[in-house]
């Protein structure tokens, strides 16, 4: 049986990768919420996911990566018990000599303790996203009903059976810009309610968030696109399926 694997060194090998991305595909739909929370055994209560990051070795390995041609998230299950986040995202890099690169990102808990932060944001663009957008559709993942939780990851196509989405697809070179001074890499569930509605459509709403190693001073990034610690914001935008090309 697999194991929750947190350790530093941990390499996701292509076995590894095959049998928790299967495991998704395979995994009863009315069951996913699950997933996406933990049993606190010392208080008898659940808890939700709050986002995904990278491990430090693997961020050091995504920085040695010179261009990214292409760039998956799927969507994968470990097998485990109740009392483990079970779901967990895994980035599938292709760079410039056209090597897969894999990382499988480690679950966190939302912190006991949250120090407010001024929000004086807009909404600016559809690629890079301000740190409210972020927040809003975190906030409704954190929000949403368990028994929902479900409809979030399927479409019904029209003349076809219900599908589940099974990666999204990222635009390389919102990423390229920060290769070499990527100091944390995230990914925070998220929930879209303009989606929710429509059958047709994805409602589940991952955002990619990088944090420079160093501070960054670039014109093609406004100041208004940066969150705390200098955090940048990506959003994904083609959920396969439905939209595969």
């Amino acid at each position: 049986m697999e194991t929750i694997i947190t350790q530093e060194d941990f390499v996701l090998t292509d076995e590894i990768f095959e049998s928790t991305t299967s495991n998704w595909q395979r995994a009863d739909v009315l069951q996913l919420t699950h997933h996406f929370h933990r049993l606190d055994p010392t208080q008898g209560q659940y808890e939700r996911v709050n986002y995904y990051s990278m491990r430090k070795n693997d961020v050091k390995r995504i920085n040695e990566i010179k261009e990214i041609k292409s760039f998956k998230m799927y969507m994968a299950l470990h097998k485990g018990t109740k009392e483990h986040f079970t779901f967990f995202p895994i980035f599938e890099i292709v760079d410039q000599d056209g090597k897969k690169h894999k990382f499988g990102l480690e679950p966190n808990s939302k912190p006991k303790e949250i120090n407010p932060i001024e929000k004086d944001q807009t909404r600016l663009g559809s690629e890079y996203v301000p740190g409210i957008f972020k927040d809003m559709i975190h906030k409704n993942w954190e929000e949403v009903e368990m028994s929902l939780v479900d409809d979030l990851f399927t479409v019904v196509p029209q003349r076809r059976p219900m599908e589940r989405v099974l990666f999204y697809i990222v635009t390389p070179d919102l990423i390229n810009p920060f290769l070499g001074n990527i100091g944390a890499l995230k990914f925070y569930p998220g929930l879209d309610q303009n989606k929710f509605q429509y059958k047709d459509m994805v409602s589940f709403t991952p955002v990619i968030g990088i944090t420079p190693g160093t501070p960054i001073k670039n014109v093609f990034l406004p100041d208004t696109l940066r969150g705390p610690d200098g955090e940048v914001y990506v959003e994904y935008s083609r959920p396969c399926p439905p939209t595969c090309v």
